[in-house]
């Protein structure tokens, strides 16, 4: 017992303080598989509730479908970062565990051991010592780039999946390891997509760099590559991947979510709005830059690749360097991370503030859009770097002085990102309130209603972190308030032409509670459902809308619902119109333009909705807006409905990009003061369809202002 306690006591002192550090970072009383309400609190809520309705299901076919999480929309076990491997393996055992099993605190676990593990590993190899690796690993441990996508990004935790790509690629031959490569890239491809990019550009560029010019070499690569892509592609289908469309894989933020050259430099992540050091100031870099390309080293870490830079271009320490120097694996892979780094970049490469913009065709940029947020990619490089700068140490100085010089980095290192690593010290600190809705008609509404939906269907809904408690704790069975990396975009845009469509038909599915999305859509419902049978409900800062469930409305409720009316538009007032304006004119029928001026329409039918002050006399209402046109769509055409009845027809020809729309409202048609406009489209044509990007939305106008005034 006491030979095998001491052959394995790297691995025992691993595993105990992974143990600890895991306390640390999720607290005490959440290490348990039964507690839920931790991980509803923060952002991993999305990975939870993925897990919470796929458990739940029926076992479908891809494995990791999970059309409940995504009503409507389909979904798969993947987009929602539930960790896949894991959600298959322990929906083997739902008849086993409990209700509310989670399985996130066991996944930590695992990625602080394999982080201190294969870092320890990889620096043994190098150095032979274990006492020189076991420090060396720390750094990995308190590595930022690692620290802050625990209890941010569950799946994106398992950076240890990176190391093992760089132990694997250091120590074995390729053609040795060949059928262990395949293994890796699978199995990455079963924790997040975007390892298996890093380690397939790995992998792909090692067989080319090893690759000899001879027939049977070029013979063995097609070989190899005919066996790893079906078998990679077949997982992927199996899994789920291949639930959205191919044009949804494309993200919108490729060159965006970028490295920024001064990455490594900048500690501050904007997300959390967090420093992760005490003594270099903040970066300005772009808000897409500090967080997907967050990548900051760490004092430690900065001063110690300094230092081993100028050991290995001394003269003094050549014969010392030798072996790091002539190491083929190593030189392959400082090619590798040129590249990574490169890809990082993205076509938009940043100095600071300071771009330079690569133009890239259409298509191009659509393939590489893939793989969105690049920044990621620099983490191969970031580890990379940490490991080459404590072997070169090692390899200049005798063992006791290489020890002490990284014992003070290290120092150095926790003295500095101690600024970040303290919002993760919760050993007896419990996560900010899980968000609980007590209210007893919530109790009452879920008895009777199993189905939540939210009246703007996105992939990132504003209501899902507030709600996905509430969801697994009143047993919810389908929802389409997600939180989705991607999604079948065509499906989410069909799916609230539908809604908006049975709502104006006073359509309401039973079963279903309704969370208003906006004050405008809210003013809409109003309009359509004033005098039917439908129940409002305002609690907890959220208006819920149930059909035949009027009776049940408190008296606080008819009071908040009562004053809800239509915003006032000031006669003689031009009005800009944002869509992430929560009190505008806008119902039904639109959408964003990325946080520009303007709304679009969106979808058969827009509706704007407002009251103006009592004024006996006809009106005309100014829209200034600029119309969506396309190679396939040249003529947009539209009717213009007042108040239901009909206006005009309206036919636009491409040719100005800005133009003004004037609409003559007669006093006859006002309604008690209140101006609804419709406006109907004929034959849209979305961004896709014309093949300008991957947004599947049908654009009609893009409203800009709006302004009345009397005749």
């Amino acid at each position: 017992m006491k030979k095998i306690i001491f052959d394995n006591k790297i691995n025992l002192l691993f595993l105990l303080i992974s143990f600890f550090w895991l306390i640390n970072v999720v607290g005490i009383e959440n290490i348990s598989f039964k507690n839920i309400k931790w991980l509803h609190s923060l952002e991993t809520s999305t990975h939870q509730i993925g897990w919470y309705f796929f458990k739940n299901d029926i076992w479908r076919f891809p494995l990791g479908s999970n059309p409940n999480y995504g009503e409507m929309i389909g979904n798969c076990i993947v987009f929602s970062d539930s960790i896949p491997i894991l959600a298959l393996f322990f929906k083997l055992f739902k008849s086993f565990i409990s209700e509310n099993f989670q399985y996130f605190s066991l996944w930590y676990f695992l990625c602080f051991y394999f982080q201190l593990f294969f870092s320890f590993k990889i620096l043994k190899k190098f150095t032979n010592s274990e006492i020189y690796s076991l420090v060396g690993s720390f750094f990995f441990l308190i590595a930022p780039i690692f620290v802050y996508r625990v209890t941010f990004h569950a799946a994106l935790s398992g950076q240890w999946i990176l190391l093992l790509t760089l132990f694997l690629g250091l120590n074995y031959n390729l053609e040795q390891k060949k059928l262990s490569w395949l293994f890796l890239i699978i199995f990455s491809s079963l924790i997040n997509f975007y390892f298996t990019a890093m380690i397939v550009a790995t992998y792909s560029l090692l067989r080319l760099i090893n690759l000899k010019f001879e027939r049977n070499n070029f013979y063995e690569l097609i070989k190899d590559t005919l066996i790893f892509a079906p078998c990679l592609l077949l997982v992927l289908y199996i899994v789920g991947y291949f639930e959205i469309r191919m044009p949804d894989t494309l993200g919108m933020g490729f060159a965006y979510h970028k490295l920024n050259f001064l990455s490594i430099f900048d500690p501050v992540n904007t997300f959390y709005s967090n420093s992760w050091s005490w003594f270099l100031p903040d970066i300005k870099l772009g808000t897409g830059e500090e967080i997907e390309g967050f990548n900051y080293f760490g004092l430690g870490q900065i001063m110690m690749a300094i230092f081993a830079m100028f050991l290995f271009f001394s003269k003094n320490y050549k014969t010392n360097l030798f072996s790091i120097r002539k190491n083929k694996k190593i030189r392959a892979f400082i090619i590798i991370s040129i590249f990574l780094t490169l890809w990082a970049l993205s076509s938009k490469i940043s100095f600071g503030p300071y771009t330079l913009e690569i133009p890239l065709n259409k298509y191009i940029f659509g393939a590489l859009s893939i793989v969105k947020s690049t920044g990621r990619l620099f983490w191969m490089v970031n580890y990379l770097v940490l490991t080459l700068s404590i072997i070169v140490i090692f390899k200049c100085f005798n063992k006791k002085k290489s020890l002490l010089i990284i014992i003070l980095f290290f120092i150095i290192q926790i003295v500095d990102t101690s600024a970040g690593l303290k919002n993760y010290n919760r050993f007896f600190t419990p996560f900010n309130e899980t968000i609980d809705f007590k209210n007893k008609i919530w109790i009452h509404l879920t008895d009777k209603n199993k189905i939540l939906r939210t009246t703007y269907l996105v992939n990132w809904s504003k209501l899902q972190t507030r709600f996905s408690y509430f969801i697994e704790k009143n047993k919810i069975e389908k929802t389409n308030i997600v939180a989705l990396g991607k999604m079948n975009r065509k499906a989410a845009a069909d799916a609230r032409y539908k809604e908006y469509e049975n709502f104006r038909k006073r359509i309401l599915e039973s079963n279903v509670i309704y969370l208003v999305d906006s004050l405008g859509h809210l003013r809409h419902l109003k309009h359509i459902f004033e005098n039917q049978d439908v129940g409002f409900f305002y609690r907890d800062n959220v208006w819920a809308m149930v059909a035949n469930e009027k009776e049940n409305m408190s008296d606080n409720d008819i009071h908040a619902f009562n004053e809800i009316k239509p915003k006032l538009l000031t006669m003689n007032q031009k009005e800009a119109l944002y869509f992430e304006d929560n009190d505008s004119y806008y119902g039904f029928g639109w959408s964003h333009n990325f946080n520009k001026l303007g709304i679009w329409t969106e979808g058969p039918t827009a509706t704007l909705l407002f009251r103006i002050d009592d004024i006996n006399k006809d009106l005309q209402l100014e829209i200034y807006y600029s119309p969506y046109f396309t190679k396939k769509n040249n003529i947009l055409e539209f009717d213009i409905y007042i108040n239901n009845s009909f206006n005009k027809k309206m036919k636009l020809i491409s040719n100005s990009q800005d133009e003004k729309l004037n609409i003559l409202i007669k006093k006859n048609f006002l309604d008690n003061n209140k101006v609804k406009i419709d406006l109907e489209f004929k034959n849209l044509v979305s961004p896709l369809e014309a093949l300008e990007s991957p947004d599947s939305r049908k654009l009609g106008i893009l409203v800009k202002n709006i302004r009345i005034k009397s005749i």
